[in-house]
């Protein structure tokens, strides 16, 4: 691996708009609990998480996070470390290799190890050496100097350990001459070791192997320490005497997780949840008492003080007692879906089958998580929220009811928990209070729809009326009411369209498709008016998410791609279902229409925006065209706010946001908002303005008020305007005149300003 490829980007901040925030930038909201490794620099903790990137000012809590939208390709990272030049070095699950120098907020990326075709590419460690990086891989040890940022060798086969065999290291050290690596290959762990002064360490033979311990003793950490070598395993502390190793008697036994070493002490952190220290003097130590999390790494503050890396905990450190320290965010990184509230609040649900975390809400400032650690909820398998008809947000629980909050709620109340208590029957036989709810939708009238899964009393369909009363349905596909829907997609079962008819995703085993009631906002009628197939031109059975959208077509989401209803009258007629032709074979998981009626489909190869008819694919996002800035490819779920245009990308390493210009028009017009102002041409960015109310049309006028441009815009808040005439040519400098008016309503006119300047 001598081949230098390595990218350097700057960051560069993008310029705030005035009318519209930051247009086109990402966000990723991530928990940053799960720390893998942590690094000192001064009084600057630095903390390599499964969320990313955090830097805290110890005695504060002054916290700098990093994701992807920071700079980072990855931000389930593993690894960390701090060179000579004070830069901070992270690797990932990934194999890519992050560089950071806090002092300019500039990026450098070593991607050798990511590009590999290995299948296991974790970084593990780095151990830094003046001008050296030693590597710790998932399938090997490399050399990479710093100065140059170019690789030395890298060492993959290890005395025996050869053949086609995957050799994992987990740590290096540099000692007496020789390079020192704790190897490991299926269930066998050595200590392996090899001069530097020999001109080539690529052959295996010029490794040695050793066992420390018994044979299955696993060697995890090596650490340099008053002038000689340890080793921590999961069988205690060992030293290297003389080209033996020698345990630590007062530390047999002991599994050893992570170690870290000053002048003074070597540090010792144990997965019983303690940390030990082993003096100068070989005298044992305890720093406090037990750790509340699991331990993954640690290293030592100034003054000799224990700063771990928890599972869950964030960093802790030993002040009157473990004190946990990590950046404001969601519980975990578990989205299974996301829905955004009247108030812009987003919510987010996390799992189900005993994997739920609870359910998050963000206030656009901090984010709060409502788990079983918070009473009273009953358990965390909280996994889908809705918005409900007055701005409330219900949360579907996998084996609990739901549960409401209402609107401006800031705690939980029990009295809102519903289930059994109003009807609901239960869903598994041998729990008859283990009642699974889908998410839930409102018709014109008021009234919640929502859907029990595989009901024991065939009453799948639950409705809440606005005076509060609950009904329970049961779902007929045909007439003579002979054949029962027994189980309703549950991620995305509902919608209801214009004349306020109920369309139900089934996947009732010999009854899967779609099926419209064509109960026009009735909480009595459950006898399905249509039901459809991929004989009536569905691409799939399996359907997985129905939305209906601002031109009151029907969106079927299915495991193969997705139809469109274009009739909801009369879908059974000859063309009344159009299939998707690009997106035919793909899981589709969510479908969110925005402000502009376009479509924003979640799928498990990243997202995609649609036009509002479907015909032509505008946008596609993933991780390698983001730069992971959307975190996963499987998209659970996707969520718009229509007041900011901003859209949710709900995945299991995240939530992403990224800010679009589709947002919600204005009812009337007031003063325009017009931004940059004043606008240099020739511009690859076009001027956008912001309050125009819907379907608006703009006339852009000189001084004296000749028309030089009149522009259709896309239809919601904003619009645009190159800085062209009708001819297409760069206007002359000087002050323009922005006029908006109403198409349907020609008195509503809204009026702005922008000053033209050529370059």
């Amino acid at each position: 691996m001598k081949t230098r490829v390595v990218r350097r980007v700057v960051l560069a901040v993008l310029c705030s708009l005035q009318a519209f925030g930051q247009v086109g930038v990402w966000k990723n909201h991530t928990s940053m609990q799960d720390v893998k490794g942590v690094a000192r620099a001064g009084n600057t903790i630095w903390a390599a998480t499964r969320g990313g990137l955090f830097a805290w000012q110890q005695g504060s809590e002054s916290y700098t996070r990093y994701t992807s939208a920071d700079g980072l390709q990855s931000t389930d990272l593993t690894a960390i470390t701090i060179d000579k030049n004070g830069d901070v070095w992270t690797g990932a699950v990934s194999g890519i290799i992050h560089i950071l120098t806090p002092s300019s907020g500039t990026w450098r990326y070593v991607s050798d190890i990511a590009s590999t075709n290995q299948t296991n590419k974790r970084i593990n460690s780095f151990s830094v050496y003046g001008d050296t990086v030693l590597i710790s891989s998932n399938f090997g040890l490399s050399v990479l100097h710093v100065g140059q940022l170019q690789f030395g060798d890298t060492y993959t086969k290890f005395g025996s350990f050869t053949g086609n065999v995957r050799v994992a290291v987990s740590s290096a050290a540099i000692f007496e001459g020789k390079i020192w690596a704790a190897v490991s290959t299926g269930g066998s762990s050595r200590v392996a070791s090899a001069s530097l002064s020999l001109p080539n360490l690529l052959p295996p033979e010029v490794w040695t192997l050793q066992a420390i311990g018994s044979a299955t003793t696993t060697v995890r950490s090596l650490a340099t320490f008053n002038n000689k070598l340890y080793a921590g395993t999961d069988a205690g502390l060992f030293v290297l005497n003389g080209s033996s190793w020698t345990a630590v008697d007062a530390l047999v036994g002991r599994d050893i997780v992570a170690m870290s070493a000053s002048t003074n002490i070597l540090a010792v952190a144990e997965a019983a949840n303690i940390v030990d220290t082993l003096s100068v003097s070989n005298t044992v130590g305890r720093f406090g008492t037990q750790l509340p999390f699991a331990p993954n790494s640690i290293t030592l503050s100034a003054t000799d003080k224990p700063v771990i890396a928890t599972k869950d905990g964030g960093v802790m450190t030993l002040e009157a007692a473990w004190t946990s320290h990590y950046p404001n965010g969601p519980a975990s990184n578990q989205f299974l879906s996301v829905a955004v509230d009247a108030d812009g609040n987003v919510w987010g649900g996390t799992g189900i089958n005993g994997g739920g975390k609870g359910f998050y809400r963000y206030n656009g400032t901090a984010w709060r998580s409502f788990n079983r650690k918070n009473p009273p909820l009953p358990f965390d398998d909280y996994y889908r929220a809705s918005v409900g008809c007055n701005g409330d947000v219900w949360i579907s629980s996998w084996g609990r009811g739901v549960l409401l909050m209402p609107r401006g709620a800031d705690r939980v109340d029990t009295a809102n928990h519903f289930g059994k208590n109003v009807g609901m029957s239960y869903s598994v036989l041998t729990d008859t209070n283990f009642i699974v709810v889908g998410s839930t939708v409102c018709d014109g009238r008021g009234n919640l729809w929502m859907s029990v899964l595989n009901a024991a009393d065939k009453r799948v369909l639950v409705v809440r009326k606005p005076d509060g009363r609950w009904s329970t349905l049961p779902v007929y596909i045909n007439q003579e009411r002979q054949l029962y829907i027994t189980n309703i997609e549950v991620t995305r079962p509902f919608t209801v369209d214009a004349s306020d008819n109920l369309w139900i995703a089934s996947v009732t085993i010999g009854n899967k498709g779609v099926v419209s009631l064509n109960n026009k906002g009735s909480a009595t009628d459950s006898v399905a008016d249509f039901y459809l197939t991929t004989a009536n031109g569905l691409p799939s059975n399996e359907v997985r998410t129905i939305v209906v959208d601002r031109d009151n077509d029907v969106w079927v989401g299915t495991d193969r791609g997705i139809g469109i209803i274009l009739d909801p009258s009369n879908p059974t007629r000859s063309g009344g279902i159009a299939s998707y032709k690009p997106l035919s074979g793909l899981v589709i998981n969510a479908i969110a229409v925005d402000p502009l009626n376009q479509k924003w489909v979640a799928t498990n190869e990243g997202a995609l925006l649609l036009s509002r008819d479907g015909t032509q694919t505008i946008a596609q996002y993933n991780v390698a065209n983001t730069n992971g800035k959307i975190i996963d490819n499987e998209i659970k779920d996707i969520a718009i706010d229509p007041k900011t245009g901003t859209v949710y990308f709900a995945t299991f390493s995240g939530l992403a946001s990224l800010t679009t210009t589709s947002v919600e028009p204005k009812q009337d017009f007031d003063q325009l908002t017009i931004s940059p102002n004043p606008y240099r041409i020739p511009n690859p960015k076009p001027v956008i303005i912001d309050g125009l109310v819907q379907n608006s049309k703009i006339k852009i006028l000189t001084i004296d008020g000749h028309v030089i441009r009149e522009l259709q815009t896309p239809g919601g808040r904003i619009g645009f305007w190159d800085g062209k005439d009708e001819a297409g040519k760069d206007v002359a400098s000087g002050i323009y005149l922005v006029i908006a008016y109403s198409e349907t309503e020609k008195d509503k006119v809204g009026k702005g300003k922008v000053a033209v300047l050529r370059r």
